[in-house]
């Protein structure tokens, strides 16, 4: 449950898609994860909110192409409070398509949030990879990751509500807490 404290400040929750597959069931993974965080948090989930990099990839890879989209997404994951930032495991890591999208973010982009790295993976020896790959980058880019990834594997996709609700009662306060202590504190008001 939410504290009052929680409640009175905005909290957004953002989810950034790492497959190079439209509609990808990474993509539907994230998005249940960004939901069940966000109820948790007592703020709206908001489908609008859920950047799927495949449709940014030509701005990302082609300095001519168009990039109001991918700037658009910049500044929504600069200003988030929580981001839910899911990738397939390629090869033993994240995929190449978000490492680009991360490499485009300025210096300490992602500073004051908080963020919940979702990997999938088709072989169990592969399942911590792209996670441990991915928290040295975030932490670059001033993130914090307090709590443990959402490591699934493909075959976790069949039950997934039964998968992420374990892993919100374990972690849900911890990224609440989080994220209160890391909103900026607003300054006092001098005294006439």
């Amino acid at each position: 449950m939410p504290s009052a404290a929680f409640e009175s400040q905005h909290v957004s929750v953002v989810t950034v898609v790492g497959n190079p597959r439209p509609g990808s069931r990474t993509a539907a993974a994230a998005a249940s994860v960004a939901e069940l965080l966000a109820s948790e948090l007592g703020t709206p989930y908001r489908i609008d909110e859920l950047i799927d990099l495949v449709t940014l990839a030509p701005a990302i890879f082609e300095s001519a192409a168009d990039r109001a989209a991918l700037d658009q997404a910049i500044d929504l994951v600069s200003s988030a409070s929580v981001i839910v930032l899911a990738t397939p495991v390629y090869k033993g890591s994240y995929t190449g398509l978000l490492k680009s999208f991360l490499d485009v973010l300025r210096p300490g982009a992602l500073a004051g949030a908080v963020v919940v790295p979702v990997t999938v993976s088709a072989a169990p020896s592969h399942k911590l990879l792209a996670d441990h790959h991915l928290r040295p980058v975030l932490a670059e880019l001033g993130a914090s990751v307090p709590v443990p990834g959402v490591i699934l594997e493909e075959r976790d996709l069949e039950d997934l509500q039964v998968v992420l609700s374990s892993w919100i009662r374990t972690n849900a306060a911890i990224i609440q807490a989080t994220t209160i202590a890391l909103q900026p504190v607003a300054e006092p008001t001098p005294a006439r």
